[in-house]
């Protein structure tokens, strides 16, 4: 069984997070001197389900690239995708660098050395900051190529919402996917994907499966903003362009706040609508109700099926009349029969 219920929102991050670009990205971006000794043309993908007592349990992603010194080491890059505080993340980073060790032993797949060389990050994209113990920020690596993560850190964290955007790496997917992470509008995210067009045709084949991952996080992640092909339409609009243009920008982000004032206004049609259909069924439940007290099950149900048609509250409240007027259910079944429209 896995550790938890993966909630849309993480899943959605560990969606992201299955393009190479993207966790070479994050490397480069974010571990710096990490990336510095490795060789990205051997990247690959290395989660699995591992199994410890009996008990199987699957990480949110593992991404493996060799050092670029021949020296015959990997390292192994965990990925979990957080929007909640886990106070014992700690323990489980652990736990899955042991049980990850113990599938590549029996698969013959560590290092010549015998060894695993594991970099456990956490990328926590939740409202509340994080306050887990164990967790480092920066990574450091030894004069001999070894990262260090000593066992009272055994994890780096990446704060989604609190890396400040002045500090985040330029021409980086991930920092761009930080700073949309959180946004409440369509306007506002268009910023940083215009952004992101002036670059993203540099990463050539890559680039429109990046294009297309922006655009199911988009969705998944904000669905009151961006939903299903509006997202794709809108990312696809934003980051066609691969040159700054401020007076295009500046008539794209007035369409952009004028379609997401009318999709609001909408929606607020849409939810009064909403909200009418949940009253009358409501008010139908209640009057079955009121019926089966008053006249049985079979004259309830007569009345349940005869009401399921009626779409205003004057109908109904003329068939609660019926129901306190009438001493038999023969006299109720007349009147709802001469108006079966209520």
């Amino acid at each position: 069984m896995p550790d938890r219920t993966q909630t849309p929102h993480d899943a959605a991050w560990k969606q992201f997070f299955a393009l190479p670009i993207v966790v070479e990205h994050l490397l480069r971006g974010f571990f710096p001197e990490v990336a510095a000794l490795l060789d990205f043309s051997t990247l690959r993908d290395q989660s699995g389900e591992w199994v410890q007592n009996g008990v199987r349990r699957r990480g949110d992603a593992a991404w493996r690239a060799d050092y670029r010194d021949d020296s015959g080491r990997s390292l192994v890059t965990f990925l979990e995708f957080q929007s909640t505080v886990d106070a014992g993340m700690a323990r489980r980073s652990l736990r899955n660098v042991g049980m990850a060790w113990e599938r590549m032993r029996r698969a013959g797949a560590l290092d010549p050395d015998g060894r695993l060389r594991p970099l456990f990050v956490v990328i926590h994209a939740g409202e509340h900051r994080w306050t887990a113990p164990g967790a480092i920020e920066r990574v450091e690596v030894s004069a001999t190529g070894e990262v260090m993560l000593p066992m009272s850190a055994p994890y780096a964290t990446l704060d989604a919402r609190r890396h400040p955007v002045e500090h985040l790496p330029e021409r980086n997917l991930v920092s761009t996917l930080f700073e949309l992470n959180g946004i409440g509008t369509l306007p506002e995210a268009a910023r940083p994907l215009k952004r992101l067009g002036v670059w993203l045709p540099d990463l050539g084949a890559e680039a429109e499966p990046a294009r297309a991952a922006y655009a199911e996080w988009l969705s998944t992640t904000m669905p009151a903003v961006f939903q299903g092909a509006s997202a794709s339409e809108m990312v696809d609009r934003l980051t066609q362009e691969q040159e700054e243009n401020d007076m295009a920008y500046t008539v794209l982000e007035e369409n952009l706040r004028r379609e997401f004032k009318e999709r609001e206004e909408r929606g607020e049609k849409r939810g009064e609508r909403r909200g009418i259909e949940r009253s009358l069924a409501t008010e139908r439940e209640w009057l079955r109700d009121q019926a089966s007290r008053k006249f049985g099950d079979a004259v309830a149900a007569r009345v349940s099926a005869l009401l399921a048609g009626t779409g205003d509250t004057d109908g109904l409240h003329r068939v609660g009349g019926w129901l306190m007027d009438c001493a038999t259910d023969e006299e109720l079944i007349a009147h709802l029969d001469a108006a079966p429209n209520t």
